[in-house]
């Protein structure tokens, strides 16, 4: 749940960033007032937000595989209990005497 949670968060700063993109590479192609920021500013600014983008991908990347092997640690656990039901069972069958009518148990 808490990596769910991460891993929302990290969609919205993504959204975020793209909408930040979209309108400093309006302002780059000269598309969009941009004010009293020259093109060295704007260049920066660009590779700044291309580096925080990548840094996101990655986190989100370790989010994907934290949850993933959350998934495996559960149904690892899931198949050790059904192992243990399932050895208690045949342990108690196996357990059980039956009489033979000349009366000698039979395993």
């Amino acid at each position: 749940q808490a990596v769910q949670r991460q891993l929302e968060e990290l969609e919205e700063r993504q959204r975020a960033l793209e909408i930040f993109g979209v309108e400093l590479e309006r302002e780059l192609r000269g598309e969009a007032d941009s004010g009293t920021k020259d093109e060295n500013q704007m260049l920066h600014e660009w590779f700044e937000l291309v580096m925080e983008k990548n840094k996101l991908m990655r986190y989100e990347s370790e989010l994907l595989i934290i949850a993933q092997e959350l998934e495996l640690e559960d149904h690892q656990s899931r198949l050790e209990q059904k192992l243990r039901e399932k050895m208690a069972i045949d342990g108690e069958s196996k357990g059980t005497v039956c009489s033979s009518p000349q009366g000698q148990t039979v395993p």
